[in-house]
């Protein structure tokens, strides 16, 4: 708060516990009397050393961020008090699945390490050591060290946090700042389907209940809750057209989930889809206008493409179980649900499929993610270009 006698401040070094026996120095600034309430008012501080000259020049430091404005109160906070409100917000501004990766990291990595110091005693050193130990001895998980992007995934997390206690005016810097993690010596390729494992894959689900989410994964790069929140009402029959509007996903307590919106506005897509998987659309609709007759219940088209047996949606993680036993069953490599959308789209890229349109196709809000998430694709097919020069350039040039 601006005072009108800000420029008074004096201030005192004070060693503890004495003169003779010197641990650290409380160091008080003084503003002075408040002239609405008459009553002294002063700004403590503790500093950690036995060195009077250091003390008094972090006196004459604080007193001059004071008269510029630029002085954060001394507080109490702890990290783990940051951290819960930080959590708090994140719950109000993020989705549930976010708000739930936050919170474990936090309760696993975050809290454990860090979680009972002084917010404004936390320093950048004491940061590096954590994240040096971690990444080559263990982790407050196991006994096993952690990958760096595992730690680089903790460490956004905490910056978040740090950089929202500045904002609210908890803390001045962020030591998070400049703290090296390193990288990883192993191979970070994306996993994905080969495109004979992906037509081993839509043979293996042929006639199966399966057959139709193979087919909108592939065909429209979905997410998950993309695929489980897609509803008749978002396909056009006429146009073959499938639009992209919401997402079910878990909400907080995993076991209610909600339809919400998509993630970003370039998630918001329409695309034309291919013939098959129309032909599969339309036996869908059919399909689940009986569960309805049977049900005894009226067909609206907000009734889910993707559904169990009584009509009902499914729940997202347990779309994942039956993904996984799908992969099981039929003796196919194991990939995560997700990365069907990771094979979809280097499989666009492979065939020649222009990048704008595939960066549309995903719902990717820049380009540049398309390819700095699959950049692996342009080096399984450097050949092509070579191969491409001697069949049209060079041999031209030979003959």
């Amino acid at each position: 708060m601006m005072r009108a006698y800000k420029k008074n401040v004096t201030g005192s070094v004070r060693p503890r516990p004495n003169k003779d026996n010197i641990r650290y120095f409380d160091v008080t600034i003084e503003l002075g009397r408040n002239p609405y309430t008459g009553k002294r008012e002063r700004i403590p501080f503790r500093v950690d050393t036995t060195d009077r000259e250091e003390a008094e020049a972090f006196l004459t430091l604080k007193k001059a961020e004071y008269i510029q404005g630029d002085l954060i109160m001394p507080n109490n906070m702890t990290v783990e008090d940051l951290m819960k409100e930080y959590l708090e917000y994140v719950k109000a501004q993020r989705s549930p699945a976010t708000g739930r990766d936050y919170a474990e990291k936090t309760a696993t990595y975050i809290i454990p390490e860090f979680g009972k110091m002084k917010l404004q005693k936390l320093e950048k050193g004491k940061i590096q050591q954590t994240y040096n130990r971690w990444r080559n001895v263990k982790s407050p998980a196991s006994d096993k060290p952690l990958r760096a992007e595992s730690i680089r995934h903790i460490n956004r997390i905490f910056k978040a946090a740090l950089n929202y206690a500045i904002e609210m005016e908890y803390i001045k810097k962020n030591p998070t700042n400049g703290v090296r993690i390193g990288k990883d010596l192993t191979n970070n390729r994306l996993e994905v389907y080969t495109t004979d494992e992906i037509k081993e894959l839509k043979s293996a689900v042929k006639g199966t209940d399966m057959e139709l989410s193979v087919a909108l994964l592939f065909d429209c790069v979905m997410r998950r809750g993309e695929l489980l929140g897609l509803a008749f009402e978002d396909i056009d029959f006429e146009k073959n057209i499938v639009k992209i509007r919401h997402s079910w996903v878990e909400s907080e307590d995993s076991k209610k989930p909600v339809l919400k919106d998509c993630k970003t506005d370039g998630s918001y897509r329409e695309m034309v889809v291919s013939e098959e998987t129309m032909r599969l659309l339309k036996r869908q609709k059919v399909y689940c206008k009986t569960i309805c007759l049977r049900e005894g219940k009226p067909f609206t088209g907000k009734q889910r493409v993707i559904c169990k047996e009584d009509g009902n949606p499914f729940l997202p993680k347990s779309y994942t179980s039956k993904w996984n036993k799908t992969l099981k069953k039929y003796g196919l490599r194991h990939i995560k649900l997700h990365g069907t959308r990771h094979s979809a789209i280097s499989w666009f890229l492979s065939q020649g499929v222009p990048l704008h349109i595939v960066q549309a196709r995903a719902g990717h809000q820049d380009p540049k993610i398309t390819l700095s998430a699959y950049s692996h694709v342009a080096k399984d097919d450097a050949s092509r270009v070579a191969d491409l020069l001697d069949s049209t350039l060079f041999s031209a040039v030979n003959e």
